[in-house]
């Protein structure tokens, strides 16, 4: 490849790269290699070109020579202007430098004038200082000349000039000058001080240790000659020490002469005032108390300050002392001057007098206080009303601190009209709980007769029909006797107020009527049987316990009552508290509010407390709602209230019967709780036939029993026999109700368990002792009475909800599978229980057979009466 190329073309190749850096574009020239012939032509042909290039440069010079000159000549001229920069720049920088060394030089001058020139001020100053502070010097000398020599004003006019000529100088007190004069001035401030205190004091003489006040004036002391009291007032006030020196005076005159004057010792005895000249003391004892030797005495105290003392010191000291003064005898001897009652309203129109005139002698002299007296005498209806409130509420109080105090049996007495088949002719005595369920609205008209009615506490809703008993119409009116109404704990104190209960619905203020039992006869378990028409009028008669406290709490009211309308009597009409007249209908309430506050607390240290507390409530509450009628005070006054427009104590009696009853309510359930957690021991009867829970359940059931006997004793001697009954058959009715459910729920009995079940229950059923009915439940019916029985029969049934299924469950445990059938399809066993329940007992106590289940399908199939 190499021998095609032409050696020039090598060369030419060269020279183009050399001369212009470009390759040739020839692929055979590139890629072929440069032999060594080829280097005489390349270095020949490089040298030509240089040649050329020669050539061309000398031509070119020669054709810009004339150019080339002048640049020459430009540069050099740069050069010599550069030169002359750099020689202007160096001495601009000199003079710059030399600028700023002559301002410095210009500052540091300035710095030295201005500190020479506050030097020289600081000297004029100094100077001033001096010749003031040589000034003050001079007045301090002059204050203690004056001192010395008995000069107290003018030490005391120079003193406050020395003060205001310190205020001027404004001396730092860290300077020696202020250490130096600060004790100083100090010292001879407080010499002067003490010069005045001296003086006053020799004017006015404090003696503690005798109670006495003795004023002497200037002429007692030599060192007073000088000037008097007037002179030493100003220089005291001058120096600020006139207003605690009469604050101290105020004190020591109130602890000394009015205090022990005014304050009524233990024994009833007050200080003895005494004034002789210019002394004035306060010793001994005096048993006068009336209004009249106070208002002496304190018309002799102020005469002898007035009389004693110079204006300058009257005035300032009875802007002090009258506050308290006035405060004082308003708070004690007017106040306990107000009488409690109207007894004393005579002997207390004196006592105003005394006031009036008081307050008239005080305008005379010109001493505060008058407004007072004047305004507490046209307030007296409302300040004796609110007495009146105090002592009624004290009254309470008192009353319910001493406890229940003696203990009364009452009687209510009732016609009723029943028909002959009621319960009252089978010895049930109406059945009814008037002690827990009394209607709120008492017929005054013979005509109209109560009828008796059944409060079934501790009934459930999903309980036996009880319509039949007319406890319907009383539940609508508002059965607040319900145990299952909610029994609160700190509750019951708020409510004990009554507070919230004026927003109640007017229609739960009075319950309703008592349904009548009427000719429609009924069962305890709600099968009515055929009508009987023969009436008759029977008096029912029932005791039960109260304490004294509701006749005490009545009574009061009646007082109170009794005063508010005696007030609007034509007797009255000129009492200065007449008008207060309004103001004691609302007492009632309170005192009530206030025995259903207090209540709790007094009645819990009684065993049987809430018992008596919901017997006196309901009782009371009788009482009070024939208040509107008449009432006959302890005075033998008898007043009609009716006129009383303003007078309506509804709220407050529907309040105390809630009280009553819900204290009622919580003692049943604290006594369920008691008996619910002794039957808890037999833990479900399981097992009841091994050790120990056989002896587990012996324990349970024993319990019961014996606390059922004990409330039974203990609370005979509260409640009437229709009330115990309720009360002991709704417990009862806990009992069998838990008995009834743990035995239905056991899956499995054994022949054992059944019958150490029917034992349990037959103990239980002892209990049907508590409710025999007493003779004075059925009155006026004659032992020849066909209807008369001469065994009582117990009111279990009746009083204790589900007895007669608890009796048939007993029944069940013990018989055969024959009976249970026959008490199913012929008996009344279907009033009772339902056919799950009686499958459910026949499954657990008998073994699976043909004639088990041929009894069961014969009850499925020939559904009981309640089903």
């Amino acid at each position: 490849m190499s021998s095609r190329i032409d050696l020039q073309q090598y060369g030419q190749a060269v020279l183009e790269h050399v001369q212009r850096g470009v390759y040739p574009e020839s692929e055979q020239v590139i890629s072929a290699e440069l032999p060594p012939s080829a280097f005489a032509a390349v270095s020949k042909l490089i040298e030509q070109a240089r040649e050329d290039v020669k050539v061309s440069i000398r031509q070119n010079s020669r054709e810009s020579a004339q150019d080339v000159d002048g640049w020459i000549s430009q540069a050099k001229q740069l050069r010599v202007d550069i030169q002359k920069s750099r020689e202007t720049a160096r001495e601009i920088v000199e003079q710059a430098q030399e600028g700023e060394r002559l301002e410095e030089q210009h500052n540091d001058a300035a710095s030295k004038v201005q500190l020479l020139n506050g030097e020289v001020a600081f000297n004029k100053s100094l100077s001033a200082t001096l010749e003031r502070l040589q000034v003050i010097q001079r007045k301090l000398d002059l204050i203690e000349r004056a001192g010395l020599d008995d000069r107290l004003p003018e030490a005391v006019n120079v003193l406050c000039e020395v003060d205001r000529d310190l205020e001027s100088i404004s001396i730092s007190r860290a300077t020696r000058v202020a250490g130096v004069l600060g004790p100083k001035i100090a010292g001879l401030r407080s010499h002067v001080v003490e010069q005045l205190t001296k003086c006053w004091n020799i004017y006015i003489n404090v003696d503690t240790s005798t109670s006495s006040i003795n004023i002497t004036g200037p002429s007692g002391s030599e060192k007073t000659s000088s000037y008097d009291v007037t002179s030493v007032i100003e220089a005291m006030s001058k120096l600020n020490l006139y207003d605690d020196v009469l604050l101290r005076l105020c004190k020591d005159f109130e602890s000394l002469i009015l205090h022990p004057r005014l304050r009524v010792r233990g024994n009833g005895t007050v200080g003895t005032l005494k004034i002789d000249g210019r002394v004035i003391s306060v010793s001994g004892q005096s048993s006068d108390l009336s209004a009249q030797s106070v208002f002496s005495d304190i018309d002799a105290i102020i005469s002898f300050l007035r009389r004693s003392l110079p204006p300058a010191v009257n005035g300032p000291l009875s802007n002090l002392l009258m506050p308290h003064l006035i405060s004082r005898l308003i708070s004690t001897w007017l106040a306990s001057a107000v009488p409690e009652d109207l007894d004393g309203m005579e002997d207390f129109k004196d006592t105003l007098s005394l006031v009036e005139q008081f307050g008239g002698t005080l305008d005379t002299y010109g001493w505060p206080g008058a407004e007072e007296l004047i305004e507490w005498a046209k307030n007296i209806p409302t300040v004796w009303s609110r007495k009146y409130l105090e002592h009624s509420l004290d009254n309470v109080r008192i009353l319910l601190s001493k406890g229940l105090g003696t203990i009364e049996t009452v009687e209510r007495v009732e016609t009723q009209v029943l028909s002959r088949d009621d319960q009252v002719f089978a010895g049930n005595g109406g059945g009814e709980d008037w002690n827990a369920g009394w209607s709120d609205e008492e017929s005054t008209s013979p005509a109209k007769k109560k009828h008796p009615v059944i409060d079934l506490k501790g009934y459930d809703e999903d309980e036996e029909d009880v319509s039949a008993w007319g406890l319907d119409d009383e539940n609508e009116g508002g059965d607040l006797g319900r145990d299952q109404e909610p029994i609160g704990g700190a509750d019951d104190e708020s409510e004990a107020w009554g507070w919230g209960d004026e927003k109640e619905d007017e229609g739960a203020m009075k319950l309703s009527e008592a349904s009548t039992i009427g000719p429609k006869k009924t069962k305890s378990n709600g099968i009515p049987d055929a009508p009987h028409q023969a009436e008759r009028e029977v008096t029912l008669k029932e005791t039960f316990n109260i304490t004294i406290l509701p006749k005490e709490i009545l009574e009061i009211i009646a007082q109170t009552l009794s005063d508010s309308k005696m007030l609007e009597s034509p007797e009255y009409a000129k009492s200065v508290v007449t008008a207060a007249a309004p103001n004691l209908l609302p007492i009632p309430g309170l005192i009530l509010a206030m025995y259903r506050a207090s209540a709790p607390s007094s009645y819990s240290h009684h065993t049987s407390g809430s018992m008596f507390l919901y017997n006196d409530c309901l009782w009371l509450a009788e009482h009070l709602q024939q208040l509107p009628l008449h009432q006959t005070t302890a005075s033998g006054k008898r007043v009609q209230f009716r006129k009383f427009h303003n007078l309506n104590l509804n709220s407050h009696i529907q309040a105390l019967r809630s009280f009553g009853k819900r204290a009622y309510a919580k003692e049943m359930e604290v006594q369920r709780t008691i008996i619910a957690d002794l039957l808890d021991g037999a833990q479900g009867f399981r097992d009841c036939t091994e050790y120990p829970y056989k002896q587990d359940c012996d324990v349970a059931v024993a319990s019961t029993i014996d606390r059922l006997r004990d409330l039974n004793q203990e609370w005979k001697g509260v409640l009437s026999h229709s009330a115990l009954l309720q009360s002991l058959g709704s417990l009862i009715s806990t009992v069998t109700n838990k008995i009834i459910i743990d035995v239905e729920e056991m899956s499995d009995i054994s022949e054992p368990e059944s019958q150490q079940l029917a034992t349990y229950c037959n103990r239980i059923a002892t209990l049907e002792d508590l409710f025999l009915p007493t003779k004075e439940q059925a009155p006026n019916i004659s032992p020849d009475d066909k209807n008369y029985e001469q065994e009582p029969v117990p009111l279990t049934a009746i009083y204790a909800p589900h007895w007669l299924k608890f009796r048939y469950l007993a029944n069940i445990l013990e018989s055969s599978l024959v009976d249970i059938k026959y008490l199913w399809t012929e008996g009344e066993l279907g009033l009772e229980f339902d056919t799950a329940e009686v499958t459910d007992l026949i499954v657990a106590l008998f073994a699976d057979s043909p004639h088990r289940r041929n009894a069961v399908a014969e009850i499925r199939r020939r559904r009981g009466v309640r089903q």
